[in-house]
């Protein structure tokens, strides 16, 4: 899971409290940067100045005159997309890393876009493993129920061996298409796993997670026939009902062995020639 550390810049320019505002206008200009954290005299952050302010008052004023006050930060722990999200929220450009009272980094809206865009599937346009997993982490931290479904395609191996890539990535275009078009209610979460892996989380219970999985199958055979590309595709369902807020340390471990669970069921689903497989 991507953390604010794994992307953030260190160490921070930052300009004094009591530094003028024109020396805080040629750091930025200086250094080709929008805005800068503020220390007070101990040496913590006390404020943030941007480009923006220095336009708005004299320049022989002092950085604590012109900065914002209320600074939003976020610890290095935190993830990238919930950084995005605060971001996305109060309409800011870049958010002060603290560990503790102590500055130890600074992260921008553009350097977020930049790493969770690598988090999308090119070929299917579906997120990422990653951010399917800072998903079911939400679920599970907010108490939620929490389904794993992992599809996967049976001798996808086969299919590129014969056909070709090309024709191997169509199947696999099809296959996140449909996924994208029947997860628009909100209750779906899709995700490529790896190769020709899918997985889906959802707050549903286990048995309608089921029910769901199978309609998915039967559209994915008959879509990819029709296509002139026939696939079939298993899939493996696991989860279970969370009465309360699970503790953050364990939110990792749970989603791994969801998923796992899961994998291992739709291995069940291809060995005995069934479409989904729920594990125990």
């Amino acid at each position: 899971m991507l953390k604010v550390f794994d992307v953030m810049s260190s160490p921070v320019i930052t300009a004094d409290v009591l530094d003028s505002v024109s020396k805080a206008a040629l750091i930025m200009e200086k250094n080709k940067i929008g805005g800068l954290p503020v220390l007070d005299e101990r040496k913590q952050l006390c404020g943030i100045i941007t480009s923006r302010d220095v336009r708005c008052v004299h320049h022989n004023r002092i950085v604590a005159d012109a900065m914002s006050k209320n600074v939003v930060h976020v610890n290095k722990y935190t993830t990238l997309w919930d950084a995005k999200s605060i971001l996305e929220e109060k309409k800011l450009e870049r958010l002060p890393v603290l560990e503790g009272c102590k500055l130890v980094g600074i992260i921008t809206r553009t350097d977020i876009l930049v790493k969770i865009g690598r988090h999308t599937d090119p070929l299917t346009g579906l997120m990422t493993g990653s951010y399917i997993r800072y998903l079911a982490e939400n679920i599970l931290k907010a108490g939620n129920e929490l389904t794993v479904i992992f599809f996967d395609l049976n001798g996808f191996g086969l299919i590129n061996k014969k056909h070709g890539h090309v024709y191997g990535d169509r199947c696999l275009k099809i296959v996140g298409q449909i996924l994208t078009e029947n997860t628009s209610g909100g209750l779906y979460f899709p995700g490529r796993y790896a190769g020709d892996e899918f997985i889906v989380v959802t707050t549903e219970k286990k048995d309608d997670a089921g029910l769901w999985a199978n309609e998915i199958i039967k559209k994915i055979v008959n879509i990819t026939k029709k296509n002139g590309m026939p696939v079939n595709i298993a899939a493996g369902v696991a989860g279970g009902r969370r009465k309360n807020a699970r503790m953050e340390i364990h939110l990792s471990a749970t989603v791994d062995d969801l998923i796992n669970s899961a994998s291992l069921a739709s291995t069940l689903s291809k060995q005995y020639c069934v479409p989904v497989t729920f594990s125990n």
